[in-house]
């Protein structure tokens, strides 16, 4: 076990649905080491997070999926998303969070963003070339962290850069199976597609549809249609709308905004449709998500002992 040289307590600070996370000596970075038996009901937050079990299964699920992580799996949370840890009797597991702002800028990472529209599993059978090179990083955090090196934050940066540039090495060799293999082409898919994506960014909430992007690529709807699905693994109306739930969800946090204010924020053509695609990808309409986010206040404080955080009722 890794012996933790910071003297600190963890508050896990939860306002509605949304947790607040406590990073450390005011840093943008939390690792720890996590034996807790009891689960967590749903929560999100801005931070990305990272799972991965050292001993026993451990579940965590969204309203859409549970993932029961064995040993030597990781899963990928993106910010934003709703999701529950479930109890277990026994078992440990790493869980580091970060806050993506400090890195958002920097253009091989926002070239990335699109896959994390979900949560994502790295494991044997999904990313064998990949899956020990981002456990052999999560162990060298976790000695970083919890030895309490010079220059650690950098440090923890460095590798969790290094753990998001390997996903991302591997997901451009699987997808980029276009015809044109040379170094050249597939660097000039990338840039259209990070332009894309920016420009998406930008304007989701305005009335742009599949035509007019695939135009101002340059390329017919049918071949984007096609390049796109390789790209992002899911289609351009399925992004378009996880972009502009991801904005609702954040707008439904103001009780002063109506349903309709929100859906025309978020750029839903009616509240209708808002009304439709919400429940169809969240399993709950905006009003019951809004209800959720309000129900419930509460503070745990978890203590640092040895590396790892134990949950005080």
């Amino acid at each position: 076990m890794h012996k933790n040289t910071f003297n600190k307590t963890y508050h896990r600070e939860v306002v509605g649905a949304h947790e607040q996370v406590d990073f450390v000596r005011g840093s943008n970075v939390r690792l720890w080491r996590n034996d807790i038996t009891r689960g967590f009901d749903f929560h999100w937050h801005s931070a990305i997070e990272i799972v991965t079990p050292i001993e026993c299964n451990f579940t965590v699920a969204t309203y859409e999926k549970a993932y029961v992580l064995e040993p030597g799996e990781i899963l990928v949370i993106p910010p934003g998303v709703l999701h529950e840890t479930r109890g277990q009797k026994s078992g440990t597991r790493y869980i580091c969070l970060f806050d993506m702002d400090c890195v958002s800028k920097i253009k091989s990472f926002t070239t990335i963003l699109p896959f994390f529209t979900s949560p994502i599993i790295i494991s044997k059978e999904t990313a064998p070339e990949i899956v020990d090179d981002c456990l052999r990083i999560i162990d060298e955090m976790a000695d970083i962290y919890f030895t309490e090196l010079p220059m650690w934050e950098l440090r923890m940066y460095a590798k969790i850069l290094d753990f998001f540039a390997i996903i991302g090495e591997n997901r451009f060799e699987n997808i980029l199976t276009i015809p044109e293999r040379s170094d050249i082409k597939r660097r000039e898919y990338i840039d259209k597609f990070n332009a894309l994506f920016t420009y998406i960014d930008k304007h989701y909430t305005d009335d742009i549809s599949l035509e007019s992007v695939a135009e101002m690529m340059g390329y017919s709807k049918f071949y984007f249609t096609r390049l796109f699905k390789k790209y992002a693994n899911t289609t351009f109306f399925d992004y378009l709308c996880y972009k502009r739930i991801r904005a609702a969800e954040e707008l439904l946090i103001n009780p002063s905004l109506s349903i309709t204010d929100v859906a025309i924020m978020s750029g839903f053509p009616s509240i209708s449709t808002f009304n439709r695609l919400f429940k169809q990808r969240k399993n709950c309409t905006p009003t019951e998500y809004r209800e959720l986010m309000e129900e419930n206040t509460f503070k745990l404080i978890l203590p640092d002992t040895s590396g790892t955080e134990q949950a005080e009722e």
